[in-house]
Parts: structure tokens; C-alpha cells; sequence
């Protein structure tokens, strides 16, 4: 009697465990953002508001324990943390109107500044370990920022996902 109790009993806990790996695998697949690029003009993303000044966003950038890197773009430098102190505005920085924010969960960002506040934010998001990364997000090239939606719309090789905006004409 107890025998048959405890198999029913392992039984019940390795059915258990199997129900709880089929349901983490349907939440990877059905709730989390696929691969690509997420181009953001609308709102912002997070706590990243489309019209927040260089300042704020530094700030916001701070607050990303997964940041840990600023590359500027024209003038090139690269910033990085090496110690629990936050980033500081830099004059490198303010005339910089792209940021490249590599991060270490997965997502890279790229701010992209107009007139001194933020016009648009790419998101980067890689999953199930590709390796294949836009060259949005590791070289600064300011004619080809310049120009992104050309860009994003003809030569990227990840899928680019946008929130509603008038600047986008999808051409068919």
C-alpha cells in the first residue's frame, strides 16, 4: 500500500514538472518579442519618452544596471562604466546626436537626437542565441543614421518592426 502510494506520489510530481516545462515553453514562444529591430518614433519605449532632452535620457540610461557602454557618434568615443559611479554628460555626448547602448540582456538600444532631444529609439532584441547583429549597433556610420529608414527599409538583414508613424511610407 504505501509503495503504490509513493509511485503515485513520484508520478503526480514528474507529471508536474513536465506540465511546468510545456508551459514556460509556450510563454517563450507565444508572450515573448521575436528577433529584430523595433524602431520606436511615437512614445518611446520603457521609460524612454520620444522628446526627452540628451540630460534625461542620460539619467534614464543611468538607471539600466544592463548598460554599461555609450558609444557617440560623430565625434566617436566610447564610454564606459568601470566603477558603480553613473555616466556623466560629457561635451562628447551633447553634440553626439547617436548613441549606441549595447546591453547585457539581450537588447541594444540606439538613440537617435534631434534638435537636442530624442527623435526615435531602435531596439535591438536577439534571441535563441543568434549571433547575426545589425551594423546598426556596433559602427558608427553618420550617413547611413542619417538616412536610417533608407536603410532599415533596403539593406537591413533583421526583421524591423515599427509603432504607427507618418515618416514611414512602406512601399509595395
Amino acid at each position: 500500500m504505501k509503495k503504490q502510494r509513493n509511485v503515485k506520489q513520484t508520478l503526480l510530481q514528474v507529471s508536474f514538472g513536465v506540465g511546468l516545462i510545456i508551459f514556460a515553453a509556450l510563454i517563450e514562444l507565444l508572450a515573448v518579442h521575436p528577433s529584430g529591430i523595433y524602431s520606436y518614433t511615437q512614445k518611446g519605449y520603457d521609460e524612454f519618452k520620444i522628446g526627452f532632452s540628451k540630460e534625461h535620457v542620460l539619467k534614464k540610461i543611468n538607471r539600466q544596471k544592463a548598460i554599461r557602454t555609450i558609444k557617440a557618434c560623430n565625434p566617436d568615443r566610447v564610454f564606459e562604466l568601470q566603477s558603480r559611479k553613473l555616466f556623466k554628460m560629457e561635451a562628447d555626448l551633447l553634440s553626439s546626436d547617436f548613441w549606441i547602448c549595447p546591453g547585457r540582456t539581450g537588447k541594444d538600444f540606439l538613440f537617435l537626437f534631434k534638435d537636442g532631444v530624442l527623435d526615435r529609439i531602435l531596439l535591438q532584441r536577439l534571441r535563441f542565441g543568434k549571433k547575426e547583429k545589425s551594423i546598426l549597433f556596433s559602427q558608427c556610420s553618420p550617413e547611413r543614421l542619417k538616412e536610417i529608414d533608407k536603410y532599415l527599409g533596403t539593406q537591413e538583414i533583421l526583421k524591423v518592426f515599427y509603432d504607427t508613424d507618418s515618416r514611414i511610407k512602406k512601399k509595395i
